[in-house]
């Protein structure tokens, strides 16, 4: 740590805390471009070399020299670590550092000044500019002018003196301005930037951390968080510098690729996962939940040999009052019960599939019905197999042990052992997945009051057997997914559930507790980063709409850390107003929300004559947002079915992002995009229109309410709603 540390007195780059004018501040940005500039020109020069060294080496191992594969892949590690480097110290050319820190610390007694930048900057092994993931950075973060401390990652506390906390505009390696923490507020220089456009915000990211969202950032890996923040309060952006920061401050402890981040659709995790290798991350794991679930079953099912559909519930909008049973199943699905009945099932199959009868050899007890339970019960954590295995081989040895004492011949011996190798079963017979699942369900509907006696909340046979119909369409979901994960993990000795250190769930409310009950279960010493906001939750007969059951079934209270993200930085003021209209109509717990105070345009609500009223007005209302130079729009539907048609409609007049069949494999990107609500989740536009939110397509339910909330918060400038008919009660006064 001490590497970096530069005392003021000797440094001759850096700014002493007295000379704070502007002509110093230039001389030393000056000074630091050419440490990066002069680092470009040898990592360029090094990187040449290595690659040149590498195609050699590549040449002569296609060229039968087998023997050079070690090499090989040295070579092109540190061809791509080289790669790295330089690709750091280019992006550090334009905007070499954000911050400056000058402090005394106590326990040296001496004074410093710390310049901070997204990428640490060395000269001759010595930091020039600090990386803002190096624990004495949090100072910039968190402390004020005065007495402070920060942590190491050892979790000792450094007590320090902050004497000045400077904040740099600096672009194309230009000094712009520069601003002190004690002439301009923390709210008044983050409406500065949030007042830009897109692309510009997302570029300020790291300069702009708050204290509150630094300290979940900074917080342990080595315990869990839940994170439930309000629409806009930059919880995924916490959520990737935090992975960022674990991976710089843990490496001994943590790897990228034991890094899972699971989101709820495929665009979501490519807009948010985009950012990691500007914050110095590769390697890391990205899917879906229900992509995470199809690769540990990996071979054990086959979601298309199978013919199997995966459900989508926004295809199209359901009648109201529709398929009220179905609600309740995926209710029950969503729930912990659904697991917890699982558990009880899976127990009952082991003590049915394994011989629990006394062993009897040569008229002698060698393992009776006692032993056999105690192992069982005893090692119950352990997969079905791999008990089977243990319990063939005590048996075994006892049988050989017995024919020893008897002073028997060796093949004597090993002809009786071999009697008794598979008396248990055999460790690796064929397990059919599906088949012991649809057991389980058929066990749920005759025997349900087996389970509730159990203290297990079952839904009645009726809507029980429902489910059974649904595989036996072939229609799956996630929450099917899951429970067959886990069936594997319980009967069948696997590889497949290793290697998981770190879980990072974004948009987490959209997945029921039975999920991270799952989870809980599969991976014993795994820790989580849970973001999510239960306002905000899609899926409201699956998903979480309070966070309580988490906190008092899953995680430990004791243990791990919930927090609370309530300030939002996305949102105008207008458009946080017009959100919060919808919320004030609900009937469920609700996050106040704090808005960094940005005013704005108000939000425009058009009606419109008919449907190619609406159409017109949409383009025109497009176009005039395109004319102000927004990058990013997004015309909000209600359903996969009216995305297709919008899209079709406004395509004749403007150019629009293409949209995909499977519309899960869309990028997010600039320009026009018309989406389905449920595909922008997570996702933030310069404006938002919202299409046709009237009654028949948002009625006044806690389910849609939160669809509109969604909708609404989208828009960080700009939002205009544009119906005909009746507005949906939710959006009126």
């Amino acid at each position: 740590m001490q590497d970096f540390k530069v005392k003021q007195e000797e440094n001759s780059t850096n700014t002493p805390s007295n000379s704070s004018g502007r002509q110093m501040e230039e001389q030393h940005l000056a000074q630091c471009v050419k440490v990066i500039q002069d680092n470009i020109d040898d990592y360029t020069s090094s990187l040449k070399e290595i690659t040149a060294e590498t195609k050699e080496l590549y040449d002569n191992y296609r060229s039968n020299n087998p023997e050079l594969h070690n090499d090989l892949v040295i070579g092109l590690d540190m061809k791509s670590q080289m790669e790295r480097i330089l690709a750091k110290n280019l992006l550090a050319l334009k905007k070499p550092y954000f911050g400056r820190i000058d402090y005394k610390d106590h326990g040296e007694n001496s004074s410093y000044t710390l310049y901070l930048g997204k990428n640490g900057v060395r000269k001759n092994a010595k930091s020039v500019i600090v990386d803002w993931r190096a624990p004495i950075s949090s100072v910039y973060y968190d402390s004020d002018i005065g007495d402070s401390s920060y942590r190491t990652p050892a979790g000792e506390y450094i007590d320090i003196t902050l004497n000045l906390k400077r904040t740099y505009e600096i672009n194309d390696s230009r000094l712009i301005d520069y601003y002190d923490s004690d002439v301009i507020t923390n709210d008044e220089f983050l409406t500065k930037y949030l007042s830009k456009n897109k692309e510009v915000v997302l570029g300020e990211i790291i300069a702009t951390i708050q204290k509150e969202q630094n300290e979940i950032i900074r917080d342990t890996p080595f315990h869990s968080v839940i994170v439930q923040g309000v629409a806009g309060s930059g919880k995924t952006t916490v959520a990737m510098h935090r992975i960022s920061y674990i991976l710089y401050n843990y490496k001994e402890k943590f790897r990228p690729d034991e890094f899972y981040i699971i989101g709820s659709n495929k665009m979501l995790l490519n807009y948010i996962t985009g950012v990691l290798p500007n914050l110095d991350v590769y390697n890391i794991n990205q899917m879906t939940m229900e992509e995470f679930f199809l690769l540990l079953l990996d071979k054990d099912f086959d979601l298309k040999k199978g013919k199997y559909t995966l459900s989508n519930s926004f295809l199209k909008v359901q009648p109201a009052g529709q398929n009220m049973e179905a609600a309740k199943l995926k209710g029950f699905k969503g729930s912990i019960y659904f697991m917890k009945a699982l558990e009880h099932y899976l127990t009952q199959y082991e003590l049915e599939t394994i011989k629990t009868d006394p062993v009897i050899y040569r008229g002698k007890v060698v393992y009776s019905k006692e032993d056999i339970i105690y192992l069982l019960t005893f090692f119950k954590e352990k997969p079905l197999q791999e008990k089977i295995e243990m319990l063939n081989k005590r048996l075994t040895y006892k049988i050989a042990s017995i024919n020893e004492e008897e002073d028997q011949k060796k093949e004597v011996i090993r002809s009786e052992v071999n009697r008794f190798k598979g008396y248990f079963g055999k460790r690796n017979a064929k397990i059919n997945l599906m088949e012991v699942y649809k057991g389980f369900l058929l066990d749920l509907i005759s025997n349900g009051q087996e389970y509730r006696e159990k203290d297990i909340t079952i839904p009645e046979a009726g809507i029980l057997s429902l489910l059974i119909k649904e595989l036996q369409e072939k229609k799956i979901d996630l929450y099917d997914l899951g429970m067959l994960s886990f069936i594997k993990s319980r009967l069948k000795d696997t590889k497949d559930f290793e290697y998981v250190s770190h879980i990072v769930i974004d948009e987490a409310q959209d997945f029921g507790a039975n999920v991270f009950y799952i989870f809980k279960q599969l991976f014993k010493t795994c820790t989580y980063t849970i973001m999510g906001d239960v306002s905000q939750n899609i899926y409201y007969d699956t998903g979480m709409n309070d966070w309580e059951v988490l906190k008092r079934e899953v995680f430990l209270p004791a243990k791990d850390k919930f927090y609370v993200l309530a300030k939002s930085y996305r949102n105008t003021v207008e458009i946080s107003e017009y959100a919060g209209k919808v919320l004030k109509k609900c009937s469920f717990k609700t996050y106040d929300i704090e808005p960094i105070i940005r005013h704005g345009k108000e939000v425009v609500v058009t009606r419109t004559e008919d449907e190619a009223d609406l159409v017109r007005q949409t383009v025109k209302t497009i176009q005039d947002i395109q004319g102000k130079g927004y990058d990013t729009i997004a015309v909000i539907c209600r359903s996969v079915e009216e995305t297709v048609s919008v899209y079709e409609k406004l395509n004749q007049h403007l150019t629009i992002e293409q949209l995909k069949e499977d519309m899960e494999e869309m990028k997010f990107s600039n320009g026009v995009m018309v989406l389905p609500i449920h595909m922008t989740k997570g996702l933030e536009f310069d404006a938002v229109i919202l299409w046709n939110p009237d009654e028949e397509n948002y009625r006044a339910s806690d389910a849609d309410a939160k669809l509109l909330y969604v909708a609404v918060t989208r828009a960080l400038h700009e939002l205009s709603v544009i119906y005909h008919g009746k507005l949906s009660k939710l959006l009126t006064d």
